[in-house]
């Protein structure tokens, strides 16, 4: 009976240290490829078209329809082009899937602690346009904003503000 409880023992330690390798894996993986493991991957093409499609016309009737902002904060601010020594090898390619390039408008922000699709809008800066949460920064910086432009002199001009944001 002693030889039967310590082979279950032997086992279930075993179980144990696996599931614990299979975790720490699972988070490297998590960590190190976020565009791989982002939710926002399994976003239906449909939805992620209607994102591209905002016309400027409707972004102003979105101001409208969103009525008072859900928090408003202040936060540091940067710019960024889409440049591979700014990004990763596919700098047109946001974190959720997202084309900036073929977008072409300055209305995505990546930051780390909204989720994807978080509609934001600084009134300071640009009150009229309403950005839309796409992408993601390097992990380090969790309680920041950074605002995609079109070119990097645009963004290198922009540098570093602290901002209000509201967030609807």
């Amino acid at each position: 009976m002693a030889k039967i409880s310590k082979n279950i023992y032997k086992l279930s330690t075993k179980i144990v240290y696996q599931s614990i390798y299979f975790l720490v894996i699972l988070a490297l993986i998590w960590q190190c490829f976020p565009r791989v493991t982002s939710y926002a991957q399994t976003l239906p093409v449909e939805l992620i078209t209607q994102m591209e499609n905002i016309e400027i016309e409707e972004q102003e009737a979105l101001i409208v329809d969103f009525g008072e902002p859900k928090r408003v904060v202040t936060i540091p601010v940067t710019a960024y082009s889409s440049t591979v020594d700014q990004c990763d090898s596919t700098p047109c390619i946001t974190a959720n899937g997202f084309n900036l390039c073929e977008n072409n408008k300055q209305n995505v922000i990546a930051s780390n602690y909204l989720p994807f699709g978080t509609k934001v809008r600084f009134p300071d800066y640009d009150p009229d346009t309403i950005y839309t949460v796409q992408d993601r920064m390097n992990a380090r910086y969790y309680f920041r904003a950074d605002i995609w432009m079109k070119t990097r002199t645009d963004a290198k001009q922009f540098g570093f503000q602290r901002l209000t944001m509201e967030i609807y």
